[in-house]
């Protein structure tokens, strides 16, 4: 073997990693994806809510596996809807990566995600769960309650029993929910989407709590 073919590969690796840095540069540092759902209450009533999923451009670190390469991990989710109330119209709130369910009972709005003490502050138009709700499993999911006046209300502890089913769709890669962008999905295309997935991540009319409490 001779020295030349010794640096062959060598030579071949330094000639592509310029380019896989600057295509890496080429795409933008955040990216959101944005449709619609609908979404059944516990009454079976149905309504429309508005979601906005954010991710940030992830790079691996050089002699990381695929540290040539770049994706997008997901960051916060925003949940807006048209609360019915009369002079309060939209609310807006945000979580961290999941939203689990939202329900109407007795004329108050609940809203049950994924949380982290980084989740503070308004983001846009959106309210942080952490800053109006209540935090349960030690700080990792988030209670919000809106009465009819359009206030925000800490749940107590107990409330959380109240949320018997799931009914947001569970949704993490980017590559997969790229394809949901300004979509309006049915309740009926929800449940088709999902049963893609492993079972863990069907949450659409999944019970959530064996055992209720915080």
């Amino acid at each position: 073997m001779t020295i030349k073919s010794l640096f062959r590969p060598l030579l071949l690796a330094l000639t592509l990693l310029p380019f896989c840095a600057c295509s890496s540069l080429f795409k933008p540092k955040t990216m959101t994806i944005e449709y619609d759902e609908e979404v059944k209450l516990h009454d079976g009533e149905m309504v429309w809510v508005h979601v906005t999923r954010h991710y940030y451009r992830y790079s691996g670190a050089l002699g990381d596996t695929g540290g040539m390469t770049s994706s997008y991990h997901p960051t916060e989710v925003e949940i807006s809807w048209d609360t019915g109330f009369e002079g309060v119209g939209r609310k807006s709130v945000y979580f961290k990566r999941q939203i689990f369910v939202m329900n109407k009972i007795n004329n108050e709005w609940y809203v049950y995600g994924a949380s982290d003490k980084h989740i503070t502050s308004s983001y846009g138009q959106s309210t942080s769960c952490n800053d109006v709700g209540t935090s349960y499993f030690n700080g990792a999911n988030c209670l919000v309650k809106i009465d009819s006046s359009g206030k925000f209300l800490k749940p107590s502890e107990a409330e959380i029993s109240k949320l018997v089913r799931g009914n947001i769709l569970y949704s993490y890669s980017f590559d997969e929910t790229k394809n949901l962008e300004n979509k309006k999905l049915s309740w009926q295309q929800k449940l088709s989407i999902q049963s893609g997935k492993p079972k863990k991540y069907q949450l659409v009319s999944k019970q959530l709590f064996l055992n209720k409490g915080k």
